[in-house]
């Protein structure tokens, strides 16, 4: 078929082989894209900081301190919170994703990260140890953007999460009661007034920024907070694979659903049989403007390992419930799409679009924009499966592929009769970038399991690419591993796990 290409096989990057397998059943649901810095996205005002330099003292010097108990910290907020609140975690909040600790880990990084980058500028040249210390706290193994991050991303990926839960300005002093609170609980004796007032200040300032970016995307999506939802009819419903069932849905009234960028994604709540309305965000496949199409991964949970903290891996609800008990002509509730990390911002720049496992569906979004367009720009599609059956959407992958003039396609097996074992037993295949001839103007997007996506960044950025060119769809809560400097260290438990 034309567009398929063999590609060299090993060595540019450690082997992904059954570390695939695991890290492709370790998404707790579908992709969640994250912001993604690039030189297009809109931005806010810088806001004034109102936090004062006293507070912001007391902040650097207790930073250390609650940075070693980051995750702790922000357990403790998530059990006062949904203990104060027990709507938010049955409504707003995945449940999976709090019983994984992904979106505890992910707060951690982003409070670490955001007070190590208010603090660094109000030290003065005879603190060069403590900066130093404080900034490469900010990149720990929390896994957060860093203080070196442009734009503060930490802050602009938890928004566009909040924006995609339907969080609104007037939760975050609900939010800020429980941190207190959490904050003085960790700290203990080191809680004194002044420097939970200092706490309180900097959290303040966040929330301040956050509130302002959530209300930012919502108005470029033209969403309306005060009614962020509406129904969608389910017009078709099939198995894409053996354990991923796809979604067609259209408006359940008179006005077509919102058109969508190829990269966006939408959010979907169903009401589950204990009553709970849960929301998970699904990429949009592509198609007609007159219909979205989704696909969800359904997945049975499992024992825990490193990348989740040895907490074990909840079945997805929403996938299960979608695969269970929604049926064609049922009427679902969707927000408008979603996400800024969108094909059309980057020009016409030859692309390397890799995925993993339900991964694909951003990338399909991406060539069915491609396809639609004409484009005769270089596309090269790197596809990462455990096994054939369990591969959604091949046909149209290389439907996609094959009508592009400058397109290939490579998909690989790392399981079962098409792969290959090595000495150990382990099946490899490997992506080699010293074969995808990549230059510096190429724009690579990926989309899979965290570890994967870290494997394979560090890959192409050790190859020559710059960082700002390589874009990541995150699964869920982002915490930072695919970019962070913790990432290496949690790639190496997961490699191995």
């Amino acid at each position: 078929m034309r567009g398929v290409t063999g590609l060299p096989r090993p060595s540019a990057l450690p082997p992904v082989g059954e570390r695939i397998d695991q890290e492709i059943d370790e998404q707790i649901d579908q992709p969640s894209p994250a912001v993604a810095p690039h030189p297009t996205r809109p931005h806010l005002p810088r806001r004034t900081p109102v936090t004062s330099s006293p507070a912001l003292r007391l902040v650097a010097e207790t930073l250390p301190a609650v940075a070693a108990r980051a995750e702790q910290l922000a357990g403790e907020f998530y059990d006062r919170l949904f203990a104060a609140r027990p709507d938010l975690l049955r409504d707003q909040f995945a449940r999976a994703e709090q019983a994984s600790g992904r979106q505890r880990r992910a707060l951690a990084g982003t409070l670490v990260g955001h007070a190590a980058r208010a603090v660094l500028p109000v030290l003065g040249h005879d603190d060069v140890a403590t900066a130093a210390e404080l900034g490469a706290l900010a990149t720990s193994s929390l896994g957060s953007a860093g203080v070196g991050a442009a734009g503060g991303d930490e802050v602009a990926r938890l928004a566009l999460r909040h924006a995609a839960l339907g969080v609104t300005r007037d939760e975050y002093p609900v939010f800020g009661e429980h941190l207190v609170d959490a904050l003085r609980s960790v700290l203990g004796d080191r809680a004194t007034p002044a420097v939970v007032d200092a706490w309180t200040e900097l959290w303040r300032d966040l929330a301040g920024s956050l509130a302002d970016r959530v209300e930012l995307v919502q108005r470029a999506a033209d969403l309306d907070p005060a009614e962020p939802w509406r129904e969608a009819l389910v017009t078709d419903k099939r198995l894409a694979a053996e354990d991923v069932v796809a979604l067609t849905l259209v408006s359940a009234d008179s006005e077509a659903l919102p058109a969508y960028a190829a990269g966006q994604f939408a959010s979907i709540q169903v009401e589950l049989p204990d009553g709970a309305r849960q929301v998970r965000q699904y990429s949009l496949r592509g198609g007609d403007d007159e219909r979205w199409r989704i696909s969800a991964r359904v997945l049975p949970g499992g024992p825990g390992t490193p990348a989740t903290g040895g907490l074990p891996l909840p079945p997805g609800e929403v996938s299960t419930h979608l695969l269970d008990r929604v049926s064609v002509g049922d009427v679902v509730r969707v927000s408008a799409p979603l996400g800024d990390l969108v094909l059309d911002r980057f020009g016409t720049d030859p692309l390397l679009l890799v995925s993993a496992g339900i991964g694909c569906t951003p990338v399909l979004g991406m060539l069915d924009r491609l396809v639609r367009a004409g484009s005769t720009r270089p596309v090269t599609v790197l596809h990462f499966e455990r096994t054939p059956e369990r591969h959604a959407h091949r046909a149209e992958l290389e439907d996609l592929v094959a009508r592009l003039p400058g397109g290939s396609l490579r998909v690989s097996y790392t399981q079962g009769a098409l792969s290959t074992p090595d000495d150990n037993g382990e099946y490899l295949d490997p992506v080699d970038v010293r074969g995808l001839a990549l230059g510096e103007h190429h724009r690579v997007f990926l989309c899979g399991p965290v570890p994967f996506m870290a494997i394979v960044r560090d890959a192409v950025v050790d190859a020559g690419l710059a960082p700002d060119r390589v874009h990541h769809f995150v699964f869920g809560p982002d915490d930072g591993s695919v970019t962070g400097a913790g990432a290496r260290r949690r790639r190496r438990e997961a490699r191995w796990a």
